[in-house]
């Protein structure tokens, strides 16, 4: 879909987010820089691509072992089928066929389990023992594990379009169950997929955690978009989609990989790595009220648009795995903090804020080194241009074909 809309019509004026013909010769020769701000995150990211060429003299001593070649069921592994005597107390269950979804208590929990009876207490640093500026409460909430299948060497491009489904109704579900437990302010819905990703266990899963507090990275999104409506009485998210769709008609300038009716996936303008994909939902405030559909809360989304939005995901997976060869990546669902408690009170939060999927693969030894940490800046070889481009050329199987 092409959007008929110009660029005069768009209030506020936008500060066009396009490559002039200069930076490209020089990108393309290797010898030209740009630094571009992403918006939704407030971080700057320098865009070099002479050093993709610089010299290494480093290498990885991670051999990446491919799930396809590991076999289906894996003695001892708790998550595999026939396994199940070796998990704790199943909190929830999807199936489909002779697979299925589950959900359980992490073993090794980030926070502790919330005992209803025992709501986290405000700051209890003893002023004796520390400066009055130090604090710490108890790490309390819930940590739980999504197991993906049944099958060790299961992936979501690999799966059937039914397990990316499932996985996001679990999220989902698990979610709204974690909400209603006074006291919970932030839920984190997240993947991590290879070693170099942070997985510590081979067979799919994914992870969800709850906490009495908001993190300072969801805190920093709510309020660069909450600041970015204050002086333009626009939603930010609503914005760079009206921009990535009137730049969708300019091949070499397009960082939109594909649409549905109610999502986008593309290449941020100023993505901190190659090949990183945000799938936004393209549905405001008002679109899906009468069902209860809040555009900030993943929480809130109804089963259609979970179906829907499995399909544009399970396609974006895929597309990295045929382009890159089974990249680590993570995968993180960023929902606005749970209604009504703490600050989120003050908040009609759709207003400004959309949820949204970030995947970023992992292509290397790690995005920070001194540079990254001294100043605050992601180094990047890949214009998104060419990343959205190359994604977007990707043949994709037939069963997920429109």
């Amino acid at each position: 879909a092409k959007s008929e809309r110009s660029l005069e019509s768009l209030s506020p004026p936008l500060v066009l987010q396009r490559t002039t013909k200069q930076e490209k010769r020089l990108l393309a020769m290797g010898k030209g820089s740009i630094l571009r701000l992403d918006q939704t995150t407030g971080t700057w990211v320098v865009f070099a691509a002479g050093r993709a060429n610089r010299p290494k003299q480093t290498k990885s001593h991670d051999v990446k072992s491919k799930l396809a070649d590991l076999p289906d069921i894996v003695d001892g592994c708790p998550f595999c089928a026939g396994n199940e005597h070796m998990l704790d107390d199943i909190c929830l269950t999807f199936t489909q066929e002779d697979d299925a979804v589950r959900v359980v208590p992490n073993k090794y929990p980030a926070v502790e389990p919330m005992e209803l009876s025992n709501l986290p207490r405000k700051s209890s640093y003893n002023a004796d023992k520390a400066a009055s500026f130090h604090h710490e409460t108890l790490a309390v909430g819930f940590h739980e594990v999504v197991i993906e299948s049944t099958r060790h060497n299961s992936h979501i491009a690999s799966s059937p379009i039914e397990s990316t489904k499932n996985l996001l109704l679990a999220f989902r579900d698990r979610g709204r169950a974690h909400s209603e437990i006074e006291g919970i302010e932030h839920i984190c819905f997240f993947k991590n997929h290879g070693t170099t990703a942070g997985a510590s266990l081979v067979h799919p899963h994914a992870q969800i955690v709850s906490t009495p507090v908001v993190p300072a990275e969801a805190s920093r999104l709510q309020a660069l978009a909450l600041e970015f409506f204050e002086a333009k009485n626009v939603n930010l998210y609503e914005q760079i989609i009206d921009e990535e769709l009137l730049f969708d008609s300019h091949e070499d300038q397009s960082r939109i990989i594909e649409m549905t009716d109610n999502f986008i996936s593309m290449v941020p303008y100023a993505s901190s790595s190659p090949y990183s994909i945000n799938i936004f939902p393209t549905f405001g405030a008002e679109k899906f009220t009468s069902q209860g559909v809040d555009c900030s809360d993943f929480t809130s989304t109804t089963d259609e648009l979970i179906e829907e939005c499995a399909l544009i995901l399970k396609r974006s997976v895929v597309r990295l795995q045929i382009l890159l060869d089974e990249p680590c990546f993570n995968l993180v669902i960023q929902s606005a903090p749970v209604k009504k408690r703490g600050k989120q009170a003050a908040f009609n939060s759709s207003a400004f804020f959309y949820w949204h999927i970030r995947i970023t693969p992992r292509l290397g030894e790690g995005a920070l080194g001194g540079f990254e940490l001294g100043s605050g800046f992601f180094n990047n070889s890949h214009m998104p241009e060419s990343d959205a481009a190359e994604l977007r050329g990707v043949e994709l199987p037939a069963d997920l074909k429109e």
